[in-house]
Formats: C-alpha cells, structure tokens, sequence
C-alpha cells in the first residue's frame, strides 16, 4: 500500500485537480463516478440487472424494459442517495442520527417505509455474526456515534469504522450495506479524499472483511481494502486527465 499516495490525495487532491480541469470538466468527471456508483451499488445485491447503460438511460429519464418497478425504481433512488451525500459534503452538513436516517429513506423511497429502525430480530442468511435484537438498536446507533465522535485512528480507518459498525448494528430492515457504503464516502469526501465504489467483483472479499470486523472484530482488512480502492481511483483519475 502507498501511504504517500494516499497523503498526496487527501491534501492536494481537489486543489490540483481543479487547477488541472475548468468546473464543467470537474462536474463531467464527478457524474461519470455517480453513474458507475450507482450500477454497482445495485448490481451488489445480485437480484438487480439493469445494465450500465440503462443505469444512464433511467438517470436520463428514459425508460428502458424488461425489468421490474422496484429494480428502476432503486437505481433512481440511489443516484438521488449519492447526490445527497455529496450536497452535505459541499454544505459541510454533519452526519446525525437524522441524517442517516434521511439518506435511507431516500434509499427506500417508494419500495418501503425508510428512515426508521426495524422493530423486528431478522437473520443474514450463511452470516456467522447476526445482527442485535431490535430492542438493543437504538442503544447501539447512540453508542456507534458516540464511537465515531471520538474516533482516534486515521480519516481512512474512521470511515470504514462508520461502514462497518453500522453493517455490524443493521439498523434497518433492509439496504444497510448500501446505506453504509454511503455514509463510509461521506466520511472520506469530508476529510478531502475521493469517493469510491465497490463492484460486484469485489463481493467476496468485501463480505470477508466484513465478518472479520463483525466476528473477529479486525477491521484492518477492511482498511487495507478501501485503502487500495482510494489508491486506484486516484491514479485512474490522473490518467484520465493526463491523457486529455
């Protein structure tokens, strides 16, 4: 892992990119990553099978067939649920109790009844750690906050704690992964660094990182994954603009 790299792009990443590209280029590059973000965050479930170019094409406003209401309807909410995110990043807005609960109701929106704590135990099926009883939800989420106010490691190792923690208390009835992957980029676009997203590639490894934590409670795998995602975005971007 480069720890250098990953300096050089939380200190001078947004400085020297903007010197680099005028605002509408920047914009250009920025709604390119909501795209392929929102492709992969539904493709990560496994049940949702719009393609990349109709991701486009619903963003767009067009429709495309063969697929259910529900599967448009969550491509639709998570691209509003990545511009959220991005809105409070820019109007430096703090992530709450509130505030999460918000970006998961824009995640639900239209599907179930978002924003609020499930009242019911559910199992993650082939998951040695299930999550807590629902009686023990609220206490958690006080406690994960508390946690993240006072967190003494890096911004990179706060930011997988804030996906991790939160996956491991499974607020809600359903989307916490997706949830969590967006409150992690919160926390890595508030202390500079860019977002980044997790293909479906990378689903084996991310659901082993994420039992390390939730069973072993080792979170540095998860760490030195997001670490070496950080990495190649920021050198995938810079060859984007060298090459212009």
């Amino acid at each position: 892992m480069n720890k250098s790299i990953l300096e050089l792009e939380r200190k001078e990443y947004l400085t020297n990119i903007k010197s680099l590209i005028n605002e509408k280029e920047y914009e250009q590059l920025q709604e390119k990553f909501k795209v392929l973000y929102t492709f992969d965050a539904i493709s990560m479930q496994g049940t949702n099978k719009v393609s990349i170019d109709e991701v486009k094409k619903v963003i767009a406003g067009e429709t495309v067939s063969g697929h259910s209401e529900r599967d448009v309807k969550e491509v639709i909410n998570h691209y509003k649920a990545i511009n959220h995110v991005y809105l409070m990043v820019k109007n430096n807005m703090e992530m709450t109790e509130e505030g999460i609960k918000d970006i998961h109701e824009i995640l639900t929106d239209g599907i179930l009844n978002g924003g609020h704590y499930r009242n019911v135990n559910i199992r993650i099926p082939g998951a040695t750690h299930q999550p807590p009883d629902y009686i023990k939800v609220y206490d958690r989420m006080k406690r994960y906050f508390f946690n993240l106010e006072n967190h003494k490691g890096t911004p990179v190792e706060k930011a997988v704690y804030a996906h991790a923690e939160l996956a491991k208390i499974h607020p809600f009835l359903d989307a916490n992964g997706r949830l969590a992957r967006l409150v992690m980029n919160y926390y890595l676009m508030k202390e500079n660094y860019l977002p980044i997203t997790m293909s479906s590639k990378l689903k084996d490894q991310y659901v082993q990182v994420l039992e390390s934590f939730k069973v072993e409670k080792d979170i540095t795998p998860f760490v030195n994954l997001v670490e070496e995602l950080l990495v190649k975005r920021y050198l995938e971007l810079n060859e984007i603009i060298n090459e212009r």
